[in-house]
């Protein structure tokens, strides 16, 4: 009898849950550990920043490497310098040392374009939506489950949860070497079969490109200027939430770690099924701009919180806000773009959000260092209000594919 075969989709959406579940251990205990090494705030933001470059820079280059030498040895590599990252994060003596350590594991981190790759080899197109949604599903049981272990491990020892991280990226690197098949024909050629050009475009070629296309579209220029503001304020409340609660509430690593498991099981619950109920109930124009005032309103009112319910209240308001914003405005784009580039415009939407990713802690970092602790919050709630205002002008002008087509005939 014929053995069955592994899924490669199964087994490439557990290794992001356990690839996401170290990173998420990690994420609420960094900057006390960063503190603990002498940083000040802007310190801890360029520690998050160097972490975002390295994968912006990397994330391209990681993806054409695959698409040269397979998708397995790529991932294994990656999955290796993941752990010498948080090893390096453990021993780490100085500043300067944990900056390079989280460089290294950014550039470690920046196989999720690999992943990405695995499921387009093993879908066909119309179920490959089906399966990036399940490695999106377990990137979000990744941020749930790894504060909450990262909340248990804290107390036993300031270096234990990094330690931790590092085993499980190991184990995760072991497992894809011995269980993941190879998907990758490397009989295939690395062009376009039908134009003739690459099919590893670096990511400055999609942002230079992308960003030509986009300045003749206006109503996608407004939706990435508003991907770009929404990154920039929710990557600064991920990154000074920490020291916000320390400078308020005198919480340490484990409170900050359970409260980002509250973060991550909202987003999952608005992505993993609301979001798709109550965009057929209304629109997703109309869930995007609800989700952006719900994220301005929560940060705002986050800045302002001076007691533990309000801040439970507070952060739900702007998770549920993080849960509509983002499928929804990757859906818009797909709307508002030609059909012929949306690959390109969707890339570019997500260049722009890696760079909103490297300026949003460097933003948080200053004002906390220079102002009151809410106030990288409070700007925060602004750049999303300035957002929400930017894009409701033109809202009423994107179309779904279906009503633009029914709207055209009505006309003729």
């Amino acid at each position: 009898m014929q053995q069955k075969r592994r899924s490669p989709l199964i087994l490439m959406a557990l290794t992001i849950l356990i690839d996401f579940t170290g990173f998420g251990l990690i994420i609420p205990l960094l900057p006390f550990w960063a503190q603990h090494l002498g940083a000040n705030p802007i310190g801890v933001g360029a520690i998050v920043t160097a972490y975002a470059l390295a994968q912006f820079i990397f994330t391209p280059v990681l993806g054409g490497l695959s698409d040269r030498y397979g998708r397995r040895p790529v991932i294994v590599i990656s999955l290796l310098i993941e752990t010498i990252s948080f090893v390096l994060t453990g021993l780490a003596g100085s500043l300067p040392m944990l900056l390079v350590a989280r460089f290294i594991g950014g550039l470690g981190a920046s196989n999720i374009g690999s992943a990405q790759a695995v499921v387009a080899d093993v879908t066909p197109a119309a179920e490959r939506a089906k399966g990036m949604g399940m490695i999106g599903a377990a990137i979000g049981m990744g941020f749930v489950i790894g504060p909450a272990l990262g909340g248990i491990l804290s107390p036993l020892g300031p270096t234990i949860p990094f330690w931790t991280a590092a085993g499980i990226a190991l184990i995760n690197a072991l497992l894809v070497l011995f269980l993941l098949p190879e998907t990758r024909s490397l009989k295939q050629p690395l062009v376009d079969s039908e134009t003739g050009e690459s099919r590893s475009l670096n990511r400055f070629n999609i942002l230079w490109t992308g960003w030509q296309r986009a300045v003749q579209l206006p109503l996608v220029l407004r939706l990435v200027g508003v991907n770009l503001l929404f990154t920039i304020a929710f990557t600064a409340m991920e990154t000074i939430f920490p020291l916000f609660s320390q400078q308020k509430f005198g919480w340490s690593s484990t409170q900050n770690a359970y409260l980002f498991t509250y973060v991550g099981f909202v987003v999952v619950v608005m992505q993993g099924g609301l979001v798709g109920r109550l965009v057929k109930r209304w629109n997703e124009q109309k869930v995007m701009f609800a989700g952006l005032l719900l994220l301005a309103f929560g940060l705002v009112m986050l800045a302002f919180s001076n007691y533990l319910a309000l801040v439970l209240i507070s952060v739900g308001l702007l998770s549920i806000g993080d849960g509509a914003i983002s499928p929804t405005i990757s859906t818009l784009l797909s709307f508002a773009s030609p059909a012929e580039a949306q690959g390109e415009l969707l890339g570019l939407a997500q260049g722009i959000a890696g760079l909103g990713r490297i300026i949003g802690p460097l933003i948080a970092g200053t004002v906390d260092t220079y102002s009151n602790p809410g106030a990288p919050l409070l700007i925060g709630g602004l750049l999303v209000l300035l957002a929400a205002f930017l894009v409701l002008p033109v809202l009423t002008r994107i179309k779904r594919p279906q009503d633009a087509v029914l709207e055209a005939s009505r006309t003729q």
